[in-house]
Formats: C-alpha cells, sequence, structure tokens
C-alpha cells in the first residue's frame, strides 16, 4: 500500500458492516496482490469491471474506484481518494491556470491513477468543472493531462454536471433514500459554481448552473481572509438576487416535494449539525437539516468567523470557505421555501460512475431509461428550434452510411465519432431558426450553447464545427469554429463534415427521395482513387435536385480525402 502520509493524500476504503475486520484486512490483501476478489461463501469471487473517476473540483480532486456487481443491479465501492487544491482557487478569479497549478494538478492526478491501478481499475476517466470550464486555457490543460498521464481527462458543461449530479443521487435513492417519492430538488455547492436540479425517478424538469460556489464568493466577499458585517450581508444580498428567478422557474415547472442536499460543503454542515443536536455518529446519509437549526448554524459561523475563530469540527482545507457555503445554502433554502434539507453522499463522482456503467451495458438498477441521454438531448434541441425532423433524420442516415461504409478506407474513426457526425447532422439546419443566411454559423452558436447533455464540452465543440462547415467556405484559421479546436478535433470535424456536406446534398429537395446508398470502392483504390456512390431511389422518385446538389458540394469532400467522387443512381428514371 503506497504511503499515504509521504504523498498527503486521505484515503478511505469502504468496509461490509457484516464482516469482521480481520476478515476485511485479508480480503484487501488478497484483492492486492491478486486482483480477484478473496474467495469465500460470504464474498462475489467474480465482479465487473472497475473503473475510476475524478471529480477535479476547484476546493478538491475526489477520486472514486467502483467494481460493477455481475448481477449489473449495482457497484461496490472499492476505494475514495481526496486531496486538496488551494492553487485550483486562483483560476476562478484570473481565469487563467498557471503553471504551479497545474503542475499541483497533474502529481496529484498522478498519484490517484497509480492508485486507481492498484485497485484493479481499467479505466480512469477525470471530470474538469467551473475552475477550468471558466480558465482561459482549461482546454490546454486538458490536453496537457491527456497527453503527460494517458487518461480520459474532459471539460463538463454546467448542466452536464448537473445531469451528473441527478445521476449520482438516484443511484443513492435506492440505497438510502428509498421512501422519497415525488419530485425532488437538489442543491450541490461546489467550490466555484452551485447547481439546482428538479426532477423524479424517471425525469428532470430543471437543471441550472449558478456561479455561487463557495470558493468563488469567499475570494470575491472575504479577500485575504477579511470578514466584516457588511461583507457578510453584501454576501447574502447577492446570492438572494441571483437565486430569487431561479426559484421562480422551479415553481414554474411544478415545483418539488423534497429538497436534498450534496457535495462537501453540505456534509460538512450536517456534520456541525449532528453535533449540535447531539447525535455526532448519527448515519450522515439521510440525516436532515431543518431550516431553524441552519439559521442557528450559520449565525455561529458568522459570529466565530467575526472573531477570528476557526470553526470547530471543520477541516482545515474547508474552514476558508465553510460560510459562504453555509449562507448559499440558507439563502437557497429560504428562496425555495423549503423547511428542511435531507443529506445525500453522492454527487458527481459517482453520477460519473452510474452514467459509465449505465453506457457500457454493466448497469441497470431500474436506471435504464437514462442510458442514452446523449441522443435525447440532441432530439430536444432539434424540437427546440423547431428543426424539419425528417430532412434532419435522412441526412444523418445517409451521413451514418457514408461514415460506415467508408471505415477502413477513407477514416479509421471508431462508432464514438460517428455519433459526433449524428448529432451534427441532426441538428445542423437548427440555425435557420434565426435567419437563412448563414445559417451553418447560427446553427453553430445555438449547438454551442445549447447545453447538450451526455456530451463532454470538447465533444459539444466538435459537433457544432461540423454542422458550421455543412455549407460555406472551409475551414480557416480566423474561424472560431476552427482556432478553438486541437489537432486531432480538427482532423475529426474536417473528416465528417466532409460526409455531412454529400449527406445533406443528396437530400436537397427535402423529400427523402434516396431510399438507400451503397459506397462501391474500385480494387485498385489507392492507384485510381475513385469511389462510387450508387443512389437507390423510392420508386417512382427521380434525384435532379440532389443531382446538382451533389455537383455543388463534392469538391470539399474530393479535395479533403484525395479522391474522385463519382454518382450512380438505380431508379426508373432519372430527369
Amino acid at each position: 500500500m503506497v504511503n499515504s502520509k509521504a504523498q498527503k493524500l486521505k484515503i478511505e476504503k469502504t468496509q461490509s458492516q457484516d464482516t469482521k475486520q480481520g476478515l476485511e484486512k485479508t480480503l484487501e490483501t488478497n484483492v492486492e496482490r491478486t486482483g480477484e476478489r478473496a474467495k469465500g461463501s460470504w464474498v462475489k469471487v467474480k465482479g465487473g469491471p472497475i473503473v475510476a473517476c475524478v471529480d477535479m473540483g476547484t476546493n478538491s480532486f475526489h477520486m472514486i474506484v467502483c467494481q460493477a456487481s455481475p448481477d449489473r443491479e449495482g457497484f461496490e465501492v472499492l476505494a475514495k481518494i481526496k486531496e486538496a487544491v488551494p492553487f485550483f482557487r486562483r483560476s476562478l478569479t484570473a481565469h487563467y491556470i498557471d503553471e504551479q497549478a497545474l503542475r499541483s494538478a497533474l502529481r496529484i492526478l498522478r498519484d490517484m491513477l497509480k492508485h486507481a491501478r492498484e485497485h484493479g481499475a481499467s479505466y480512469t476517466m477525470a471530470v474538469a468543472t467551473s475552475a477550468v470550464r471558466e480558465s482561459k486555457n482549461g482546454e490546454e490543460c486538458l490536453r496537457r493531462i491527456r497527453s503527460e498521464l494517458k487518461m480520459d481527462a474532459r471539460m463538463i458543461s454546467g448542466k452536464e454536471e448537473a445531469r451528473l449530479i441527478y445521476l449520482g443521487f438516484l443511484y443513492f435513492l435506492r440505497q438510502s433514500m428509498r421512501d422519497l417519492h415525488g419530485r425532488f430538488c437538489i442543491v450541490d455547492i461546489g467550490g466555484g459554481s452551485t447547481e439546482l436540479i428538479v426532477g423524479d425517478r424517471e425525469a428532470i424538469y430543471f437543471a441550472e448552473s449558478y456561479k455561487l460556489g463557495a470558493a468563488r464568493l469567499t475570494g470575491r466577499f472575504f479577500r485575504k481572509g477579511e470578514v466584516t458585517r457588511d461583507a457578510i450581508a453584501a454576501l447574502h444580498n447577492e446570492v438572494r438576487g441571483v437565486l430569487r428567478p431561479a426559484a421562480s422557474s422551479i415553481a414554474a415547472t411544478g415545483g418539488f416535494e423534497t429538497l436534498v442536499g450534496t457535495s462537501g460543503t453540505i456534509q460538512a454542515l450536517a456534520k456541525l449539525d449532528r453535533v449540535a443536536s447531539g447525535n455526532p455518529h448519527a448515519e450522515l446519509a439521510g440525516w436532515t437539516i431543518p431550516l431553524t437549526r441552519l439559521e442557528k448554524l450559520v449565525n455561529y459561523l458568522q459570529d466565530a468567523t467575526l472573531r477570528g475563530e476557526k470553526p470547530k469540527g471543520v477541516s482545515s482545507d474547508r474552514n476558508e470557505t465553510i460560510l459562504a457555503g453555509s449562507i448559499v445554502l440558507l439563502e437557497t433554502m429560504k428562496a425555495l421555501g423549503a423547511g428542511e434539507l435531507k443529506v445525500s453522499t453522492h454527487a458527481l463522482r459517482e453520477g460519473v460512475v452510474v452514467d459509465r456503467f449505465l453506457q457500457t451495458g454493466w448497469l441497470d438498477a431500474g436506471l435504464s431509461m437514462h442510458r442514452d441521454p446523449r441522443s435525447m438531448s440532441v432530439l430536444n434541441l432539434l424540437e427546440k428550434y423547431q428543426g424539419g425532423f425528417e430532412h434532419a433524420q435522412q441526412v444523418a442516415f445517409l451521413s451514418q452510411q457514408l461514415f460506415t461504409q467508408t471505415r477502413g478506407i477513407l477514416h479509421n474513426h471508431p462508432e464514438e465519432v460517428g455519433h459526433l457526425l449524428w448529432s451534427a447532422a441532426m441538428l445542423h439546419d437548427i440555425g435557420m431558426f434565426v435567419g437563412r443566411n448563414g445559417h451553418h454559423k447560427h446553427s453553430y452558436y445555438l449547438i454551442k450553447n445549447g447545453g447538450l447533455l451526455g456530451h463532454s464540452e470538447e465533444e459539444v465543440s466538435m459537433i457544432a464545427s461540423i454542422a458550421r462547415y455543412h455549407r460555406g467556405s472551409e475551414p480557416k484559421v480566423t474561424h472560431e469554429a476552427w482556432y478553438s479546436l486541437d489537432l486531432e478535433g480538427r482532423k475529426i470535424v474536417h473528416d465528417l463534415a466532409a460526409f455531412l456536406r454529400i449527406a445533406e446534398a443528396l437530400d436537397r429537395s427535402h423529400r427523402q427521395v434516396v431510399r438507400d446508398l451503397k459506397v462501391m470502392v474500385n480494387a485498385g483504390l489507392r492507384d485510381s482513387r475513385t469511389i462510387n456512390l450508387l443512389l437507390l431511389l423510392h420508386e417512382g422518385e427521380t434525384a435532379q435536385s440532389e443531382i446538382w446538389a451533389l455537383g455543388e458540394k463534392q469538391l470539399f469532400f474530393e479535395n479533403h480525402y484525395q479522391v474522385e467522387l463519382s454518382v450512380l443512381v438505380q431508379a426508373d428514371s432519372l430527369t
């Protein structure tokens, strides 16, 4: 086992309540030595895949290592690791991650990756939230993490963060709050942002992210650690003003019955409340904090801070931000009209694990309806901007045919990249909602800011860029849709935009006259570089508009792939 004191890592191993500590120690030893579960009547010999998730928060980095159960009904938490990242907080005001902060992050992630592998993790993903999201060099930092550590590190939007928090809580419901029914509202107070999510077991009805993180507000209102009554009053007013319209929006969606709190800030407040209530060892999961007790707790924190005292029972890394976080929670409960809050110990990192196991088929647990958020969010955005479904579906179908049939010939992209093409094809024309002229540029803007769920920020940028280049000029270094991408992203966008242009031309009439298409390649492709497209038309249809449009669009495709495109039509007649 790695020396935790030397690496300053806090490691918490989950333990079965029904198993003696001696047996647990034996099990842990066997796991470390063999990478398998210990044999015995009281444990499962084999399990599913082991994955790890790192939540790159503003205050701290958290990693959770989990193994899917063979029955696909849950997962076991093998380890939890946490380390504070004070250097990252500076990025909230500077909007830039300096070299010292990045080196600190790389060191922490390298240590966490080592621990994940020691626990048998075959896949580790890091998700970056507001600190990285708002930094000018956030994407550059993630590329460096991916390059140096070979780790899947991605940036997620505020709405995607909210969706993952929701998934984590849904899984928590099965374990600790089974009696909770109806709608609930989740409040998650992080270092840089606060998320509010309203939903039930089946769907999300409201999800927004607000710049009301505990570290962010501490830096804004309590500069250099100086806390005054005026600053406290100003902070209360700021949070109250931001949350007032949020409360109205939530009420408009139908409201909720139960308020639930997640994140380290709320758990820290719950621990203080347990002590104040005379139940210091009560179960944290499901603990209830009434508004009246929270008000007393906030008053205590305010008075103690004004006296220059550090609140008792709060960890050193949480001490600096607990006051601002407590004010956010208090004003949230007041704004929403909630008389009490229930504590959830599951949040973003558990949600990422749930999402991963759902996507790979290793988790059911009654959550299968949440397995494909990507497609659903694309369809929702198409509906929001009144896009033509039949045309979008046809272009997406033809794009996928081209993508699939030319794999190994023109490209070697995996199916996950193909989904980016499908998404861009479905949404390529939504810019028409703004105006016909330059609608490809409008599509880029609407997709980029549409809050597509299930996608990383990098993936959203690529989808938007693919749609942007379905018509108009070729990519240029002056285009945001191009210069904002890294080299790998540019290649994907260029490859897929070429397919999208052909597919869009093949439904120029918007009548879906092409029933199917076949890609036929000469045996000597490397010599002749000729690709034949056989268009199979619906009976009685012609493709006059499509053939004309293809003549306009094919040059982009031919120049990019260095091929000649030839078209054959199978139909009763072609006029």
